[in-house]
């Protein structure tokens, strides 16, 4: 600023784009449904740290935690990027039994 000697500026820094996890942890049955719900289409979980998930983390802090789950895409954003119907299949195999368990367990409590 030294250079712009009339020169002002502001800086202004305000959340949007926080980390899930916080919220995730305090739900734990989340993860697990959805780990159950992986298993149900026949696949094998595995747990990671991915950056993404804009939408999830927005709706985990308006009171809907929402954890990544896989869509069955590969080279996330760059050229290279692409699915197969294979894994879309089971990507929606795996939401349609986790639609089950959250009614299974719904029934229950």
């Amino acid at each position: 600023m030294s250079a712009y000697p009339h020169s002002t500026a502001k800086l202004e820094i305000k959340p949007q784009y926080r980390n899930m996890k916080q919220v995730i942890d305090r739900h734990p049955h989340i993860v697990d449904y959805a780990e159950e719900a992986i298993r149900r289409a026949g696949l094998t979980p595995v747990r990671g740290s991915i950056r993404g998930g804009t939408d999830g983390s927005r709706l985990s802090f308006m009171g809907l935690p929402c954890p990544n789950i896989f869509a069955g895409e590969h080279a996330f954003h760059g050229r290279t990027e692409w699915v197969s119907v294979q894994d879309m299949e089971k990507a929606a195999e795996t939401i349609v039994h986790l639609a089950m368990i959250w009614e299974e367990r719904a029934a229950k409590a």
